[in-house]
């Protein structure tokens, strides 16, 4: 048996490795096996993490003075490595190798961005940008392999944290990239807020707003009381430094999810189902309210912010009238083929617009409705509450809702970026409770017999 799959036959309760755990399960690791041997392999997923978010592409890849992107081998090493160590990680995991498997949602969405490429109008660019969502994908499925249960939902949150620390350093560090400036050679409307390690001030917002609600729900089941207030306070510095409506906005409904989970998974068992529908009913009555402009006195006097957000509600159909007058309506412009920029001159920041223009009539019901089947696979997840590890069984309803939402106003769906990990994870700890729930059913089953 490898290494990577002798710390996967524990029972974890919500990230507490139980002293003794029933047939079949291994006997818990001992502590130097736990905290010695894991340390080298969990700071390259950090490393690798952190890349993946995407951090540093400015700094590394983009020449400021005239706006061209001009590509980095440091990036595309980082990029390999993170493939590499994705594969070998699966091959030298059974239990990995099972799960990831058993992913199937995951892999299908990487499949139809391969096969994409048969039409894409611009196929090397379709075939190189799946290969990178791919890497990043895995890396999701990899981390829920290596470190089960409540275990990886605080890797990924506490190195999001790190990340917003590494970018507080480089506007104090660098400020002429971690800080819009009026001589960027574009967006300068955007000058004065930060970035931090990111692109653009909206990827800092979501990724520090996301930050502080799992920080703020999780809390000390996070980091210890001293240094989690630390980070909290990173984070904040970084949103308000961003001024990011979508980072405010992931920042409410991050823990607003969280607690509605919380709640509905610690009701008995025949509550739960009701509340779920109550909740779906007023999560519904709240987006009609926006729609029919109820909330606007809110949105526009109080938060200052505009209800067209920023425009891209207007040119959204403009967009697709463009899209549908230009022949590639059917099966899409390709994965990564950046179909977009001939519809517009406008960026579209749109997940639900994006894909459309990428695979048409034909995959996008498909894509969409793997994402609906996350979406119920997270809220029974959520009702049955199997094995009392109610920390990371909330964790995938609510980390996709806030994915789901944000995508509204920003492009995040199978990109190179956060919400793709965090989308892997999801999937893999369902997939992963799945198995710990059908090996309790086997084990009760022996027993009784």
């Amino acid at each position: 048996m490898s290494k990577f799959a002798g710390r996967q036959q524990s029972v974890v309760v919500d990230g507490v490795v139980p002293s003794r755990a029933s047939p079949p399960f291994r006997s818990p690791p001992t502590a130097a096996e736990v905290h010695a041997t894991p340390a080298a392999l969990r700071m390259l997923l950090g490393i690798c993490l952190i890349f993946s978010f995407p951090a540093f592409t400015i700094q590394l890849a983009l020449n400021m003075a005239t706006g061209q992107w001009v590509g980095s081998p440091i990036l595309q090493a980082m990029t390999l490595g993170t493939e590499l160590l994705v594969f070998c990680a699966i091959l030298g995991s059974q239990s990995t190798r099972s799960l990831v498997a058993q992913c199937w949602p995951i892999l299908a969405l990487i499949m139809f961005a391969f096969v994409s490429a048969i039409w894409s109008q611009n196929r090397a660019a379709t075939i190189q940008t799946a290969n990178t969502y791919m890497t990043t994908a895995l890396l999701g499925l990899v981390i829920v392999g290596l470190l089960p249960g409540f275990q990886s939902v605080k890797f990924v949150v506490r190195t999001m944290a790190v990340g917003c620390l590494l970018s507080i350093l480089w506007v104090v560090l660098f400020p002429e990239t971690a800080i819009h400036q009026l001589s960027d050679p574009y967006q300068t409307v955007h000058a004065g807020l930060w970035r931090g390690v990111f692109s653009h001030k909206q990827g800092l917002g979501y990724f520090s707003g996301l930050t502080v609600g799992l920080l703020l729900f999780y809390r000390t089941s996070i980091f210890p009381a001293p240094v989690w207030a630390f980070f909290l306070v990173c984070s904040v510095m970084c949103l308000i430094g961003s001024g990011s409506a979508t980072g405010m906005v992931a920042t409410a409904v991050a823990p607003a999810f969280l607690f509605m989970a919380y709640f509905i998974a610690r009701l008995p068992l025949p509550f739960r189902q009701p509340m779920v529908v109550k909740f779906a009913i007023g999560v519904a009555i709240i987006g009609l309210a926006f729609r029919l402009g109820i909330l606007n006195y809110v949105i526009v006097q109080i938060l200052g912010k505009s209800t067209d957000l920023t425009g891209r509600a207007d040119f959204w159909p403009i967009i697709l009238q463009n899209f549908y007058a230009s022949g590639h309506s059917f099966l899409g412009g390709g994965f990564g083929a950046k179909i977009a920029a001939d519809m517009s001159e406008w960026s579209v920041d749109n997940g639900y617009v994006d894909k459309f223009l990428e695979f048409g009539y034909l995959i996008t019901p498909l894509i969409f409705g793997i994402f609906v089947l996350i979406l119920w696979k997270g809220i029974r997840l959520v009702v049955a509450n199997p094995g009392g590890q109610t920390s990371a069984n909330i964790f995938p309803f609510a980390v996709w809702c806030v994915t789901l939402i944000l995508n509204i106003s920003e492009s995040n769906f199978m990109t190179k970026c956060l919400s793709t990990v965090l989308t892997s994870v999801a999937v893999g700890l369902i997939v992963q409770q799945a198995q710990s729930s059908s090996r309790r059913q086997r084990v009760q089953f022996r027993r009784v017999d």
